[in-house]
């Protein structure tokens, strides 16, 4: 069973139970329960799993993130580390949703939501890498969740102790970052915007 099991779904990076359920109608679930224990199956969290020799790279991480806690895309300080505006790498998988705020540990990492409004989801685009489709954030749609979601970072100070990297930040297009900045109607950020400019020309 499965050897048929592992050849159907072969091409599915993460399997769910919902695809399961499409493939095999008469699915017992007490297989897949049998089949961590053999160590065929890695659960990601309930109905989500992995084979377990699939290798987990970053790019898979990025599609995981997607498909475990939908609609999701990867922003924060993990898209910010892909653009190399943050010098160092980012251990946890952070993204954006507009669910709650939710968190998961899994075997093949650690998996962080943060909640914003339906009215904030965009501003992101599909990326293709190693074969896998995902959701992210462009630069300034990363730049803006971030500090959105930083209510302790209030002057330049606090923009300057984050230590981003000039060099990238030159990169932001600012006809877009101020034309997605007035879809947050936030006073608060406008100013940490106009911070963040004065320390990339500083």
């Amino acid at each position: 069973m499965y050897q048929r099991f592992r050849e159907q779904l072969s091409e599915f990076p993460v399997v769910t139970l919902q695809d399961i359920k499409i493939t095999f109608p008469d699915f017992d679930t007490k297989n897949l329960v049998n089949w961590q224990k053999k160590g065929y199956l890695v659960k990601l969290r309930n109905g989500f799993y992995v084979f377990r020799e699939t290798d987990i790279d970053e790019y898979l991480l990025y599609k995981i993130a997607n498909k475990i806690y939908e609609p999701s895309y990867i922003s924060l300080e993990s898209a910010l580390s892909f653009y190399g505006i943050i010098p160092e790498a980012v251990f946890i998988m952070q993204s954006v949703s507009t669910r709650k705020t939710k968190c998961f540990e899994t075997p093949v990492g650690v998996f962080n939501f943060r909640t914003i409004k339906h009215s904030l989801y965009f501003g992101y685009r599909l990326i293709s890498k190693n074969g896998y489709t995902f959701r992210f954030a462009s630069r300034e749609k990363a730049v803006l969740d971030f500090l959105y979601l930083r209510p302790d970072i209030k002057d330049y100070a606090g923009i300057e102790a984050l230590r981003w990297n000039r060099e990238e930040l030159q990169k932001l297009k600012i006809e877009k970052l101020c034309e997605y900045l007035t879809l947050y109607s936030s006073a608060t950020l406008n100013e940490k915007i106009n911070l963040l400019i004065n320390y990339i020309h500083d």
